[in-house]
């Protein structure tokens, strides 16, 4: 049986629900999936992402039952010109990732890095955070919230699309896009909540993957 249609809602920093927003985003990211610190939950949010704050926008996913609370949540970070390349979490946190013996280590792939200084900032986008609620985690849910997001940013001339995947789901993305999803450094431990792999998705490259017509994504 597919999935109900559900209702996206864009909500962007300016508007009057981005702290509402990121209270979901604590709840069904950060909560149900124990990623979040001492230091979230006093703070009733993902603490990791207030340095992109006014560049964050989520994607709200409401079913027909929901009555008022979402049930998948999604934040996006979009370029800031005053961060360049750092607009990203994934690029700019595998750039100088914490070393166990002090101090940063850059775990982006040399190649990946000379890539994304001949990239147009612009044309780049950071998948930060994504889940649905464990009540309505099934097939069909978090592809709607993918849909509205990649169509938004396709809209407006975004390609890329970084991210950093917690391992099991990077190989579930790889079956999902095949070409089109890369991996961009090393292994990322505990990052987040998880050991997650950075990876760039080419929006462009999606139409040639081995994609079902169930889950595509730009539909």
């Amino acid at each position: 049986m597919p999935e109900p249609r559900l209702r996206i809602d864009r909500i962007r920093y300016t508007d009057s629900g981005f702290a509402e927003a990121k209270r979901w985003e604590y709840e069904v990211f950060g909560r149900e999936n124990a990623y979040t610190a001492a230091a979230d939950d006093e703070a009733g949010e993902m603490l990791q992402y207030r340095r992109w704050e006014q560049s964050s926008e989520f994607y709200v996913g409401f079913g027909v039952e929901s009555a008022g609370d979402p049930v998948a949540v999604l934040r996006a970070l979009r370029w800031d010109s005053r961060l360049g390349l750092d607009s990203f979490s994934t690029i700019s946190d595998t750039r100088a990732f914490p070393h166990p013996a002090g101090g940063h280590q850059d775990l982006l792939y040399p190649e990946w890095s000379r890539r994304f200084e001949q990239i147009r900032p612009d044309t780049v986008a950071e998948l930060a955070t994504q889940a649905v609620r464990r009540t309505h985690r099934r097939a069909g849910v978090i592809d709607q919230v993918w849909a509205r997001f990649a169509t938004c940013l396709a809209e407006e001339g975004v390609r890329y699309v970084t991210v950093a995947l917690v391992v099991p789901l990077f190989e579930w993305y790889r079956l999902l896009f095949g070409a089109a999803i890369s991996r961009i450094g090393q292994l990322l431990p505990d990052y987040v909540g998880a050991d997650s792999i950075p990876a760039v998705i080419d929006l462009h490259a999606i139409d040639a993957s081995v994609v079902s017509s169930k889950t595509k994504v730009t539909q």
